[in-house]
């Protein structure tokens, strides 16, 4: 039996131990630094046209990914599948049930979250949301360079070393995993805004620019932290 129980972040313990599952990933890369035969007098224009190109590339994939947040419901709620009463109920949340809300923006007052328990999305009524703590982005680097390929967009094989049922988002397409496959995933270049969520682990998120021409892998593993 595993010393370390994967459980929500604060339920009662019986000990003043507390822990949570998160994911946790292979090890990233190293940051790219400059190319070193650019030159640096002459091609102003060309530094210039990258930087249109690279301001172009984040606004169009990031505006789609806000600030996520931790929370917990209130009072018993419906958790439906859209923003409204007319949308069909999901199941219903107990007083306490952690979640993770997508974002503050609301629709029709309505919060797009996740019922960590579940790894279910929907939404429910923001007067039953305590809203709890920030969830850290991951700022590159999770995304092994595995060579170059004759594909001009980039090929990630993604493996998720679990024995849960992943869902990841990469910008608006969402893949779901099952437990120890592999999927090799064609991409655009330029950046990547991803989310990845299992049953009882808190969904982790960040951002990855991938570049033409060339092949990643990204490993998933769960980890149980100390609280």
């Amino acid at each position: 039996m595993p010393t370390l129980r994967k459980i929500k972040r604060g339920a009662s313990q019986p000990t003043s131990q507390r822990f949570c599952t998160t994911f946790n990933f292979a090890q990233p890369h190293p940051k790219p630094t400059h190319h070193p035969d650019k030159p640096t007098n002459s091609n102003n224009l060309w530094n210039m046209k990258k930087i249109i190109l690279l301001s172009f590339l984040l606004f169009t994939c990031l505006t789609g990914f806000s600030q996520s947040y931790l929370g917990r419901v209130t009072k018993q709620v419906n958790f439906r599948e859209g923003a409204g009463t007319d949308y069909p109920v999901i199941s219903s949340l107990k007083v306490g049930t952690q979640i993770f809300i997508v974002s503050l923006e609301t629709e029709n007052d309505f919060y797009n979250i996740i019922d960590i328990a579940t790894d279910k999305e929907g939404y429910i009524h923001k007067s039953f949301v305590k809203v709890g703590q920030e969830i850290e982005k991951n700022e590159q680097g999770m995304f092994t360079p595995s060579g170059q390929t004759s594909n001009y967009n980039p090929e990630i094989e993604i493996y998720n070393n679990t024995k849960l049922t992943l869902t990841l988002k990469l910008n608006s397409e969402t893949y779901s995993f099952a437990p120890q496959q592999k999927k090799t995933i064609t991409m655009s270049p330029g950046t990547c805004n991803y989310r990845a969520s299992a049953p009882n682990v808190i969904p982790n998120i960040g951002t990855e620019y991938m570049q033409s021409n060339q092949g990643y892998t990204w490993q998933f593993y769960i980890v149980t932290e100390r609280r």
